[in-house]
């Protein structure tokens, strides 16, 4: 029962780290003078960003840190997990399999 949540968490912070990235790189758009950011993206990300930025000064000059404080704390909380429950490892690749 418990490997199942972890797996579950686990799959949720992979396709959080998945659209983050699609975030990112939609953002660099700009640079074209493109601006296309989903609605569902946004509602996916920014409570998170807005909780971060509420907790820590995100943003140094013209760049804004959060996607990178937010991939940070999902990595360590992916190695927490695994090192909590190492079976959960295998259970993930087999599922992306």
């Amino acid at each position: 029962m418990i490997d199942t949540i972890f797996l579950a968490i686990l799959i949720f912070f992979e396709l959080l780290l998945y659209v983050i990235f699609i975030d990112v790189i939609l953002s660099w758009l700009i640079l074209f003078w493109l601006k296309f950011r989903p609605k569902f993206i946004s509602d996916i990300i920014d409570p998170i960003y807005n909780f971060i930025k509420k907790i820590i000064p995100t943003t140094f000059w013209p760049l804004d840190l959060t996607p990178i404080i937010v991939i940070i704390i999902l990595m360590f909380l992916r190695w927490l997990i695994i090192t909590y429950n190492p079976s959960v490892i295998e259970s993930l690749k087999s599922f992306w399999l």
